[in-house]
């Protein structure tokens, strides 16, 4: 009796996850970009840490660096005189990134001075980074410049987080620009020191009169791998079936 109920529980408990989507893009902020706004779906509001030297707003990414506008703009963040600007965002209902689910977003950036990226986070800890800075590039603490990534100014990184469990993931990262030939680079089987409920952005260190300078991202997405789910459930009834014969 026990076992038949345990399927339709877990059935009960997938569900919840199927329902959580989540997506945002620079074009539906045509009013404005501001702290607390939320023109997407599944997400909780944005968060600014802005002060009067830093500047937050969506923009043609094209006039900085490379192309990942929806519409005619992105997101786009700059700080200046040596201070530093976070937005962050965490999910619906308090919810966090578990198994089957896909984080994607696609980020641009140009000049590497200062320090411009993206931190996945569990509560207050960053414990995933790509970082843009001392003219180089940093994912996951892997130095990319060492494996030929070298420096070019249009150029479009789309990031890839794909959970195996709360706390293990695989990472990608692909470039593509008109300098340069398209490469990926790929960190499997990621422990992680807790569930990612939220992520930020941020710039430091550098100067928001130049668009160069600027961190331009976009098309946030969250998506539930069906795939994974199906084979968990399919497996979870094969067995009940064998025990029941």
């Amino acid at each position: 009796m026990n076992r038949l109920i345990l399927i339709p529980l877990l059935l009960s408990s997938t569900s919840m996850n199927f329902a959580f989507n989540a997506s945002d893009s620079a074009s539906n902020y045509g009013s404005g970009w501001t702290d607390l706004s939320n023109n997407g779906t599944g997400f909780n509001p944005w968060g600014f840490t802005a002060d009067i030297d830093d500047t937050v707003g969506v923009a043609d990414s094209t006039v900085g660096a490379g192309d990942i506008n929806t519409g005619s703009n992105s997101f786009q963040i700059a700080s200046d005189n040596g201070s530093s600007l976070d937005v962050f965002r965490s999910f619906g209902g308090g919810a966090s990134l578990g198994t089957g689910y896909v984080l994607s977003f696609d980020l641009s950036v140009n000049y590497r001075n200062g320090n411009k990226g993206f931190d996945l986070r569990s509560s207050e800890t960053g414990v995933f980074n790509f970082n843009v800075g001392s003219d180089n590039y940093f994912f996951g603490g892997t130095d990319l410049g060492s494996r030929g990534w070298g420096y070019v100014n249009d150029g479009v990184y789309s990031l890839e987080f794909e959970f195996l469990t709360e706390t293990i993931m695989n990472a990608k990262i692909t470039r593509t620009s008109g300098m340069d030939t398209t490469r990926s680079f790929e960190i499997p089987n990621i422990a992680l020191s807790g569930p990612i409920d939220n992520f930020k952005f941020y710039v430091s260190e550098t100067d928001n009169a130049i668009p160069e300078n600027n961190l331009y991202f976009n098309n946030l997405e969250v998506i539930p791998e069906f795939s994974s789910f199906g084979m968990i459930l399919g497996a979870l009834a094969l067995a009940t079936v064998a025990r029941r014969r």
